[in-house]
């Protein structure tokens, strides 16, 4: 028997019902991101795998950066991984900002952040810059100095998230790698300089927050991301005024960047319109691959801009693996340790083969992403959880 025939069976007539069962609810980004989905786990593991692949080829001296599967003429693998970064922590920080009160969610943030961000500031300008130093000059002697170029400075002004970051230690890595010989400069941890970036983005949407109590989350999201195209936009066409009026306040490395993280806010607000299999991401998917190749501005703002909504589908596909990572993320240890790591496989000539220096420096940042989550920032967030 049908459920049909026992459903009219149960009617006063014995017919069948004249409206038929709806059929299941299309799944919506809202619905990932409010069950936590762990597919954002894995998607992030995998965008910081992505930078580490980039990074192989100038850190191993083996050329150029593969370029971004979007965009290839205008972007590295590595920068469309940044962007996936932003985008999705837009989307998922952003809902979060929205539903917090602002002590909670700058506790929240900080505590996610800046613990692991401190080791790894350390971890680059002591243990690692002092074995290149050994490696350079036989011996530890004039490494530990005062100087702003020592590993002390170098700390100190990492730990205040300058924009402008300065990668040196007493100018290592600069004969000894090929990245130093190409580029001339002593990069300790090229990778940080994101994480002033998506501090300051933070910042933003905290203040959101406030003004999205009062105004409402979807108007608020959409006049802020606005307003940050139209700077991006006046930094495109007059960078020079528009510099002037909010150069104090923003770069146009930042504002390029808080589009993509705000878009990502964005479809975080209208969350629940956003079909994961509709025709949304297929829409996206096509703007992205026309600004790749259309313009460099086109592709850093809406192609960036358009992950947001290419990616969650991504994250839906990848959940039964993120399932398997039990809550476990090693995708920011990943990304702060990579750098480094290949550093000193470059130096010590580990430079044969690009597979066998990505399998190298993959094994050995897994190592230390993971005593960077277990040791520091899951304790760090299981603390101010438990207050």
């Amino acid at each position: 028997m049908t459920s049909v025939a026992r459903s009219g069976a149960n009617r006063p007539d014995g017919g069948a019902s004249r409206h038929p069962a709806a059929g299941p609810r299309p799944v919506t980004v809202a619905d990932l991101v409010d069950r936590r989905s762990p597919g954002f786990d894995a998607l992030r593991l995998v965008l910081a795998f992505l930078v580490l692949v980039s990074h192989t080829w100038p850190l191993g001296g083996f050329g150029e950066e593969p370029g971004s599967p979007l965009a290839p003429r205008y972007l590295t693998l590595g920068g469309f991984a940044v962007a996936g970064f932003f985008a999705m922590s837009g989307l998922l920080v952003g809902r979060s900002a929205a539903r917090r009160p602002l002590g909670a969610f700058t506790r929240a943030r900080a505590l996610r952040i800046v613990p692991g961000y401190a080791v790894a500031v350390a971890f680059s300008a002591l243990p690692v810059a002092m074995l290149a130093w050994v490696h350079e000059h036989g011996g530890l002697g004039g490494f530990f100095t005062a100087g702003a170029d020592g590993p002390l400075g170098y700390i100190g002004r990492a730990l205040v998230f300058p924009t402008e970051m300065s990668h040196g230690v007493r100018g290592v890595f600069v004969t000894s790698t090929p990245y130093g010989a190409a580029t001339g400069e002593s990069f300790v941890n090229g990778s940080l300089w994101t994480l002033p970036y998506e501090i300051r983005c933070y910042v933003v949407v905290g203040l959101l927050g406030l003004v999205i109590h009062r105004w409402g989350e979807r108007r608020t999201v959409t006049v802020a991301w606005a307003l940050a195209g139209v700077v991006a936009v006046g930094y495109h066409q007059a960078p020079e005024l528009t510099g002037f009026v909010v150069g104090p306040l923003a770069d146009k490395t930042l504002v390029m960047l808080l589009f993509v993280f705000l878009s990502g806010t964005l479809v975080g607000a209208f969350a629940d319109r956003v079909r994961l299999l509709g025709w949304m991401p297929v829409a996206a998917l096509a703007i992205a691959l026309v600004a790749g190749r259309t313009s460099l501005f086109l592709t850093e703002h809406l192609g960036n801009a358009a992950l947001a909504i290419v990616l969650p589908p991504v994250a839906l596909a990848l959940a039964p693996i993120g399932a398997r990572l039990r809550g476990v993320d090693l995708s920011y240890g990943l990304y702060l340790y990579a750098w480094p790591v290949q550093q000193l496989l470059a130096m010590y000539g580990v430079t044969g083969s690009a597979t066998v220096f990505v399998l190298v420096a993959t094994a050995i940042t897994l190592v230390l992403a993971a005593g960077s989550w277990y040791g520091v920032e899951r304790p760090a967030v299981r603390r101010w959880r438990a207050r």
